[in-house]
């Protein structure tokens, strides 16, 4: 029979000697409720019998009773004894509302019937194999973090960098926003929760004000996600595997699967002869509504500078100018990925001893290694840039074999990101191919490309591939010259036309037997097609006007 709990704080010291009226104790902070703390096997036999009071057991369960603790301002908690892992734990017991049974005769009524719901979830999670303790969604996303923070390098391929760590972080933050109460428990998640995170993640961009993602962006941030339920939450066993809720990527159209924005053939025409007359000299054009040069009473075409050509630091500007777009140049005739192309130094150059003399000053080898690339593992490159490498040699001052090829010259340090992305800001406005945004800035330059793509200097890689798909090159010598696979070469870039690979698909075949006459009849069976076509459109008609009449 439980007794009834006096509430005047004398008579809760005279009944259980010890115990206060803490109100700490008696209404615990949010944060310590929902926790739950593992306890060595001999913690309860040491608690003082005063402490334990109107213990009910659980009928199906010896090991596990609904209690009140005195200690703990009379609150209502389970002890529950994991079978499975030889621990033991005590809850306090509330609603989902955050509702505390009171310590009286009604209270445990209420306190019973929470410790018996509880006791069916720690049994079934105990029997799964799974962690009696919760962890919740924000904890989880935590701990993640955590370790993904622990893996930051400098050193290439042994990490991550500090930036994809901030995205790591970034596209978590979209998910804790989403589910809304971080402190939920992970095994209370409903299976569906995320099924219309992709609606809900472009409205509430839309509401901030900022772009539209794409879907391969969201797809990112759904498997950011997924691998912090693998390797946290299953991990360290709070939940299986078969318990993670639904996470669904975004399905693409094949040809716009991850479709990388190259320039169009005019478009780098147009950007290679505007920097190469105009940019790296310090000038700009000057241009009607039309986009059309104006000529001066002398009949020349009308600029302005925008350096000061004749201090020592816009001479230097100049040389970096010229540097960058001989960069381009490069990337455009090689395919090197940018992180390498920052990287390459001049003893990574090397002659290609296995073509003609001729060729030699065309065409160079570029040795790239393992610490340079995004895949880990060196390669060789063909490329003609000879010609390119000559005339960096000549403006810079930094020339020894172990010398990185892009250099700051005013301080013999790498070129700063910064440099390379204004650089081609102010190369594609100069181009026309795009104008300054509104939100542009000295601290931050910003452009809107005309053609509402995002060009970067991955684009001039995305363009050698095209062209050199275009030109009829084998896709294995592609992708082992860029260091690709083929695979991610037909994804992405390439599209069959049978029609424009006759010429290919004949090499190596010593005879093709010709039919002996014209083939007049392939001719005909097209024009019988074409019958067949009409005949059946005009049926199709006919058949509709009947229906229609009746």
């Amino acid at each position: 029979m439980i007794s009834v709990i006096p509430t005047l704080l004398g008579e809760l010291q005279s009944c259980y000697p010890g115990v206060t009226l803490d109100l700490h104790r008696a209404n615990p902070s949010r944060d310590d409720v929902g926790v739950t703390h593992p306890l060595p096997n001999s913690a309860f036999l040491e608690m003082p019998d005063g402490n334990i009071l109107d213990k009910r057991g659980i009928p199906t369960d010896k090991n596990a009773y609904v209690y009140r603790r005195a200690d703990k301002g009379g609150r209502w908690y389970l002890y529950f004894y994991d079978k499975e892992s030889g621990k033991r734990h005590r809850f306090a017991l509330k609603t989902q509302s955050d509702d505390i049974p009171e310590p009286t005769p009604a209270g445990s009524e209420k306190a019973w019937m929470l410790g018996v719901e509880k006791f069916i979830e720690l049994k079934g999670k105990s029997e799964r194999g799974e962690s009696v303790r919760g962890l919740k969604f924000g904890d989880m996303v935590d701990k993640f973090l955590a370790k993904e923070h622990k893996k930051i390098s400098r050193t290439p391929h042994t990490g991550i960098s500090e930036a994809r760590f901030r995205l790591l972080k970034t596209q978590l933050r979209w998910m804790s926003e989403f589910v809304g109460d971080t402190r939920k428990e992970i095994h209370k998640i409903r299976r569906n929760t995320f099924l219309n995170y992709e609606a809900w993640r472009k409205e509430r961009a839309i509401q901030y004000g900022k772009d539209t993602p794409q879907n391969t962006t969201i797809n990112q941030e759904i498997s950011t996600l997924r691998r912090a339920f693998n390797e946290v939450a299953v991990a360290e066993g709070f939940i299986k595997r078969d318990s993670i809720p639904e996470l669904p990527s975004v399905k693409l159209p094949k040809d716009k699967k991850h479709r990388r924005d190259d320039l169009t053939e005019n478009e780098w025409l147009e950007l290679e002869r505007c920097c190469r007359l105009y940019w790296i000299k310090g000038k700009t054009r000057i241009l009607n509504d039309n986009y059309e040069m104006e000529k001066s009473s002398q009949g020349k075409w009308k600029t302005e500078t925008n350096i000061q050509i004749n201090s020592e630091r816009g001479k230097t500007q100049l040389i970096h100018r010229e540097m960058l777009y001989l960069a381009m140049r490069i990337s455009m005739d090689s395919g090197i990925r940018p992180g390498s192309l920052r990287k390459m130094q001049w003893r990574h150059i090397s002659e290609n001893t296995t073509i003609p003399v001729a060729e030699r000053k065309t065409w160079v080898l570029i040795d790239v290694p393992a610490e340079n690339t995004k895949t880990g593992r060196s390669y060789r490159c063909s490329a003609p840039i000879a010609k390119h490498l000559e005339r960096l040699r000549k403006i810079s001052t930094y020339t020894k074999p172990n010398d990185f090829i892009f250099l700051n010259q005013s301080r013999g340090t790498q070129m700063s990101e910064r440099l390379w992305k204004d650089s081609i800001s102010e190369a594609l406005v100069e181009a026309r191919l795009a104008d300054w945004s509104k939100e542009d800035s000295n601290n931050c330059r910003k452009i809107d490309i005309h053609s509402g793509k995002n060009i970067t200097w991955y684009s001039f890689r995305h363009t050698h591939i095209t062209l050199r798909l275009n030109a009829g090159t084998p896709v294995p010598v592609i992708a082992a010259n860029c260091d690709t696979s083929m695979k991610y070469i037909e994804e992405h870039y390439f599209h069959y036309r049978a029609a424009e690979q006759t010429e290919i698909l004949g090499k190596g075949r010593k005879s093709l037997g010709k039919a002996a006459e014209h083939l007049d009849w392939v001719d005909e069976l097209s024009n019988i097609n074409k019958t067949k076509i009409t005949t059946i459109a005009t049926n199709r008609s006919r058949s509709s006007v009947k229906q229609t009449s009746k």
